[in-house]
């Protein structure tokens, strides 16, 4: 496990909420953001093999999270710049 998990974990939530708030001021169908701000959300206890400033996402807890608010979530891979294609912008949209 990363040694940074901890406190990342302990900074999760604000994290969250914040994710929550902008989701809901967009108000939008959707939603594209940075990896990095859901991967502080929502960090995994799986090193990141690409980084060790950032966390990978933890996917079942994000979708988890995401499912009840009525948000389905995706990599949108195909928006990454060749530089950023290990942590590419997260797409959450509604039907």
């Amino acid at each position: 496990m990363n040694d940074q998990y901890e406190e990342w974990e302990k900074d999760s939530q604000r994290w969250r909420d914040e994710l929550d708030r902008k989701l809901k001021e967009h108000g939008g169908s959707d939603v594209v953001t940075q990896y990095t701000n859901v991967a502080f959300a929502f960090p995994s206890t799986d090193p990141n093999p690409y980084s060790f400033d950032y966390p990978s996402i933890d996917e079942w807890r994000l979708r988890e999270w995401a499912k009840p608010k009525g948000w389905t979530v995706q990599l949108a891979r195909e928006m990454a710049a060749d530089k950023d294609k290990h942590r590419p912008p997260v797409r959450f949209t509604r039907e």
